[in-house]
């Protein structure tokens, strides 16, 4: 399931740019040194089959990585089609016309439809509550975290505590 999650969400990332990247006849995605990214970099090859674009993941040392996409941001640079930014990026990549709304994208795919409103809100939406949405979440660290946070109350519930904090 998380698999097929994974190809669905980088597969709406990716459609979202099909355009851009079939005119150029290839497509670069910017994201942080680490193992989803080559995940990404190895889901990027069933797109390859079906569009013929060929894609690249160019990943960058986390320390560095803020630094080197905000400063293509601000030069209005053309280096990356694509920047698998982190959510705190939001306010910043939204009111400073770093990231393309992405609101019509959304509802005509039902990508809000698609996952937990608590994701949908805090990975994509800015301003909170204004149902606009300016990125495409790829992760669902938060969903597992709140998974996780779910069965703890459940746990302390079952042993009569009021609170995580309280024993029963």
């Amino acid at each position: 399931m998380l698999k097929t999650l994974s190809r669905l969400l980088a597969g709406a990332t990716l459609i979202a740019v099909v355009p851009l990247a079939a005119a150029q006849g290839k497509l670069t995605i910017l994201w942080a040194q680490w193992d989803p990214a080559n995940y990404l970099q190895e889901l990027v090859k069933d797109y390859e089959k079906q569009t013929g674009v060929k894609v690249a993941v160019e990943t960058t040392p986390w320390p560095d990585f803020q630094t080197k996409a905000f400063k293509e941001f601000n030069a209005k640079g053309s280096a990356y089609d694509m920047v698998v930014g982190d959510s705190q990026w939001l306010g910043a990549g939204s009111t400073n016309g770093h990231y393309v709304d992405l609101t019509d994208f959304f509802k005509k795919h039902g990508v809000d439809k698609s996952m937990a409103p608590a994701t949908v809100e805090g990975y994509a939406e800015y301003p909170k509550g204004s149902n606009k949405y300016w990125a495409v979440p790829l992760e669902c660290d938060f969903l597992l975290h709140t998974s996780w946070l779910q069965t703890m109350y459940a746990i302390a519930q079952s042993v009569g505590a009021k609170s995580l904090t309280e024993s029963g």
